[in-house]
């Protein structure tokens, strides 16, 4: 769910061949790029994830809040909360996706500016 959130509402999921590219022909435009967009789009992520957690949250909470007596109304409303679950699940998967991202985005940077100091642009 929060990757068709991401999706939809235009945050772009990191791919690391460009950026991985960019670090290895000391590419300092690509690089600029980057680093400058960065910040814009861990914003985006954030605001992604944080609004589909309180969703998550709020469902649960008008599930639980309701009245269930009857076994057809249990079954509902675990049924309710297994697919919530999911979405949980999903969302995890995703920040845990973003936490390495960063801990690459981050990695490639050191690279770049221990290993292409000084070296002029290759394209």
């Amino acid at each position: 769910m929060i990757m068709a959130l991401l999706l939809l509402g235009g945050v772009e999921v990191p791919d690391s061949t460009p950026a991985l590219d960019a670090v290895k022909t000391c590419n300092r435009v690509e690089i600029r790029k980057m680093i400058s967009s960065e910040p814009h789009r861990r914003t985006e992520f954030a605001a992604a994830a944080y609004a589909e957690q309180r969703t998550i949250a709020q469902e649960r909470a008008a599930i639980l809040a309701a009245p269930v007596s009857t076994p057809a109304g249990q079954a509902s409303t675990a049924n309710a909360l297994a697919q919530l679950d999911g979405r949980q699940k999903q969302l995890d998967d995703s920040r845990a996706i973003e936490r390495s991202w960063r801990d690459l985005f981050d990695e490639m940077r050191a690279d770049f500016l221990a290993n292409c100091n000084g070296r002029k642009d290759n394209q």
